[in-house]
């Protein structure tokens, strides 16, 4: 048997990961002690669940939205980091 990797479809999931550490950046500003409570990540979309003391406004939205994008825009430099659990949680 011989495995494949469809390397568009990885990359894709690699830049909706990446997006979800852009987002919950972008959560922890509003709300400090946000926590993850899960996400999917896909090649065509993601979803973020987190825990909050209230709703995000319209503005909020957008506004994460903007800084999100902002900072994909600019096309950082992304570095690959192995760790355990623990500390990946720390980080």
């Amino acid at each position: 048997m011989k495995l494949s990797i469809d390397m568009d479809q990885r990359y894709a999931k690699m830049r909706a990961h990446t997006a979800t550490h852009l987002l919950h950046a972008e959560l922890a500003k509003i709300f400090p002690n946000t926590k993850q409570a899960g996400s999917l990540v896909d090649s065509d979309l993601l979803r973020f669940d987190f825990y909050a003391n209230n709703l995000l406004t319209a503005e909020q939205i957008h506004d994460i939205e903007n800084n999100v994008n902002q900072t994909i825009f600019k096309a950082l430099p992304v570095d690959l980091i192995e760790t355990s659990f623990e500390e990946g949680v720390k980080l």
